[in-house]
């Protein structure tokens, strides 16, 4: 039972204390340092449930659909970003005022990384590549950038890693992509022990691209019957 902090005097009047109900679900221990953190409001999106998230690759395809569902259960989501902050503003209103906080960071400086995961609970790393660019090869994303991570977040005491990886992952696969993320995954088992690893088939939706661009480029595509068959 714990008093609602809205009821209080006004000028003198006596205003009735109310006390809301609390249950186990709403008491939330940090397993590393101790801390007993209490929801607050009512349950939803108008509320926090004492969880912290930090989303290394929110502003991803996958990465908005994680964030929202985290808003929406009343968690506080720390959602980094690169570039410009315009690349992460349609993920503040997926959660309540405050509740999104979005935090510049690169990938290369752990200052920042621990920075976006200092009073995180869990850390979900979503970062991936699937071509190469001047700033970033696939090692530096998939193998050092998830390292870092991973090791940032054990030294600043993060209770719980969760690594997106590949389902075809593997050390000798002919994609230097699948290579990359089987070489990050054993990274992060070693610097993160006991991480969630995921590994994921191909995924797609609204803003994917997959299906997007077989409708745009259909004709360089492999198709069947120029993508008027239909099954």
């Amino acid at each position: 039972m714990f008093a609602n902090p809205l009821n209080r005097s006004i000028k003198g009047l006596s205003v009735p204390v109310t006390l809301a109900r609390r249950g186990k679900a709403d008491v939330v221990i940090r397993k590393t340092t101790g801390q007993v953190l209490v929801g607050r409001g009512t349950y939803g999106r108008q509320s926090w449930n004492g969880q912290t998230a930090t989303v290394f690759g929110c502003t991803g395809f996958l990465g908005r659909y994680v964030v929202a569902r985290l808003a929406r259960e009343g968690t506080k989501v720390i959602v980094p970003y690169r570039g410009l902050q315009e690349y992460a503003r349609h993920l503040q209103p997926t959660g309540d005022l405050g509740m999104v906080v979005p935090m510049e960071f690169d990938l290369r400086n752990s200052k920042q990384i621990e920075e976006c995961v200092r009073y995180s609970d869990v850390v979900i790393n979503l970062i991936g590549r699937n071509y190469e660019t001047k700033n970033f090869s696939f090692d530096q994303v998939h193998i050092e950038g998830a390292q870092r991570i991973a090791d940032v977040s054990r030294e600043a005491g993060v209770s719980r890693l969760i690594h997106l990886s590949s389902i075809n992952a593997k050390t000798n696969a002919h994609s230097r992509v699948l290579v990359s993320k089987a070489f990050g995954e054993q990274r992060v088992r070693e610097h993160f022990p006991g991480a969630n690893i995921i590994r994921a088939a191909t995924m797609y939706g609204y803003e994917d691209e997959l299906l997007n661009n077989i409708g745009r480029f259909k004709h360089f595509y492999l198709t069947v019957n120029h993508a008027q068959q239909r099954l």
